[in-house]
């Protein structure tokens, strides 16, 4: 069974830098998510699960919102 990753952010980003995902979309989907954080679909599903990470529905679809 592959484990998941654990990602470590090293430097913040400075006020006058570029902020972190600020070229990423405000709401996603499940999958580019995943693709951005580099881990399974599966892993999101399971974090969405444990209320990990918050999402909203829009009929059957799920999205998933940045925090600014």
């Amino acid at each position: 069974m592959a484990e998941g990753r654990v990602v470590y952010i090293t430097e913040v980003p400075q006020s006058n830098e570029v902020k972190l995902f600020e070229n990423e979309p405000d709401i996603s989907t499940k999958q580019q998510v995943a693709d951005l954080l580099g881990v399974t679909l599966k892993t999101i599903h399971r974090e969405i699960q444990r209320g990990k990470l918050e999402c909203f529905h829009v009929g059957t679809r799920v999205r998933i919102t940045k925090i600014a």
